[in-house]
């Protein structure tokens, strides 16, 4: 079973969309028309953010249009360390061969004395504890499986 996990950036990056429809649409609303965008100075907008280094009044057009512009820029640099990144490969987890029995013909290795003592847990199918929590089982073989690779 997969789990999806949402990184922050991502999270950061659909409430951006999402404000920036939102706010889309709250301007077609005023303005009753869709195409409201097409009225912007698409070919002055970034000399017109110049007067914001002055601290000067700037056009709302040209601030729009610098928050698609970073908006857009950032989903690319975004889908672009997605595609970089490999995806973790999921692994069944391996169940540990028993161990040997006391009495039995084998001798267990004499651990050196500066080693610690391991304690072993004993887990069984129908443990109480298992069957209340889904995850749990495979939580804690994955645990098991690293804590023996250390």
């Amino acid at each position: 079973m997969t789990t999806l996990r949402m990184r922050p950036s991502l999270l950061a990056l659909a409430l951006n969309w999402m404000a920036f429809a939102g706010v889309f649409a709250w301007i077609s609303a005023t303005q009753h028309k869709l195409l409201w965008w097409l009225r912007l100075g698409w070919s002055s907008w970034l000399t017109e953010l110049g007067a914001l280094a002055k601290l000067g009044p700037v056009p709302a057009g040209s601030l729009w249009i610098l928050w698609l512009t970073l908006s857009a820029g950032w989903t690319l640099a975004f889908a672009w360390m997605a595609l970089r990144t490999p995806a973790p490969q999921e692994q069944p987890v391996r169940r540990r061969e028993p161990e040997v029995e006391p009495g039995l013909d084998v001798e267990p290795e004499a651990a050196p004395p500066h080693a610690p003592a391991s304690t072993q847990w004993q887990l069984t199918p129908d443990d109480p504890v298992l069957v209340a929590h889904a995850g749990l089982r495979e939580k804690i073989q994955r645990l098991h499986q690293s804590l023996n690779q250390i």
